[in-house]
């Protein structure tokens, strides 16, 4: 794969670096940082369903809005985690 994913295509040129030494240190790196980018993107949607919520959106139009279920954006919204996060993670924010 030479093209990332749209949302992390600023991270492109990690993958053109002539260098594979310094390639290779710069995405271990970057691969290392992926659980705290993870807990950051799950702080960002927790706010912005809340935000929805607090806008007068219920949890089925947030998971409407979101491709999601029902369920799952009552547990975003309550900042719950579900799987193995929830076993090593807390994603509670305060409310």
């Amino acid at each position: 794969m030479t093209t990332p994913p749209s949302p992390f295509e600023n991270l492109k040129h990690l993958a053109e670096q002539g260098d594979a030494t310094q390639r290779a240190k710069d995405v271990s790196t970057a691969l290392q940082a992926i659980p705290e980018l993870q807990k950051w993107l799950r702080a960002i949607r927790h706010e912005a369903v809340r935000e929805m919520r607090e806008g007068g959106h219920s949890h089925a139009q947030v998971a409407t809005e979101l491709g999601i279920s029902r369920a799952r954006a009552q547990q975003i919204a309550e900042g719950r985690t579900t799987g193995k996060r929830a076993e090593g993670e807390s994603d509670n924010h305060p409310k």
